[in-house]
């Protein structure tokens, strides 16, 4: 089985062509501005939607363990050390105010939705699966089925990755993929591990072995976050250091708000930010990889 929170169909963005990406459950990072924070842990996450909730409080009444309680001003409160997934607040919400986001899902059933769009891919410029999260190489028996599976099929693959892992998981799976989406967050190995718990170390070690093997197959994804690395120097620095390992391709990410909503849906204060980035502010650091002979594009 592998968990799974959602599979999206003609993405875009997720590599080329036009693709299905698989979201996978699991993260070993904590990334404060994660897009997709119900994809962190491996256990379902609760979403609660306040704007469509009628107040009925038939989950509540539901709930074997007392994990869901509403106050006396109808505040809805979750407690997810009480909750045993059993989903019945979310089978009971006529609503659709309560879902659990984080799904075991058969190889074989997720084949058959990737494949729905086949004729797709093959007639757009190399699309095909990708695999997104969370982190991919945490359910590392479940990325490889998939990933051979894929390619028995015919399919070009691709993997949206922080690098975050052991050598050897990377050594067994890149065999079975044609495009690395890969994450570089920041130069700094401690701020990388105190901000978001990633291992800087491992992450170079990856990117550097994925470089030998075939640059051209090698996307790094520079998220430029303020307060974190959005400093002029530490990106010109942490280009030269790529086009160093002989990175080929980088796009830098201007910073969103765009998980805002999902921390909120969990019960979760967003720290960050609410100003989004725009593309103009990334300009000049776009032109500066140009100068270094590198192929650069602002956004995904």
């Amino acid at each position: 089985m592998i968990k799974v929170t959602n599979i999206e169909r003609f993405a875009t963005h997720d590599g080329p062509g036009i693709r299905t990406t698989v979201f996978f459950k699991g993260c070993p990072l904590f990334c404060p501005w994660c897009a997709n924070p119900e994809t962190q842990s491996l256990t379902p996450e609760l979403l609660y939607t306040k704007a469509r909730c009628v107040g009925c409080r038939t989950c509540e009444k539901v709930c074997p363990t007392k994990a869901i309680t509403f106050d006396e001003d109808r505040n809805f409160h979750y407690d997810s050390k009480r909750c045993i997934h059993c989903r019945a607040c979310e089978k009971s919400c006529l609503v659709d105010a309560v879902e659990f986001q984080g799904n075991d899902r058969e190889l074989d059933d997720i084949m058959k939705e990737v494949m729905k769009d086949k004729d797709y891919y093959d007639n757009s410029n190399g699309g095909g699966i990708t695999i997104s999260g969370g982190e991919p190489f945490v359910q590392m028996e479940g990325l490889l089925s998939i990933l051979m599976e894929s390619k028995a099929r015919g399919l070009n693959t691709a993997v949206e990755t922080t690098g975050s892992y052991p050598l050897k998981r990377l050594q067994l799976a890149e065999p079975y993929i044609d495009h690395f989406l890969y994450d570089f967050k920041h130069l700094n190995d401690e701020v990388l591990k105190r901000v978001t718990g990633g291992n800087g170390a491992l992450v170079k070690e990856n990117l550097g072995y994925l470089i030998k093997k075939n640059a051209d197959k090698v996307n790094v994804r520079m998220p430029v976050i303020p307060g974190f690395n959005y400093e002029p120097e530490l990106l010109r620095e942490t280009l030269r250091y790529l086009k160093h390992m002989g990175v080929k391709n980088v796009n830098l990410l201007p910073y969103h708000t765009l998980g805002k909503v999902k921390y909120e849906k969990m019960g979760l204060d967003y720290q960050m930010s609410q100003k989004m980035m725009q593309e103009e502010d990334l300009e000049e650091f776009h032109q500066y990889a140009l100068e270094l002979h590198m192929e650069s594009r602002i956004g995904a």
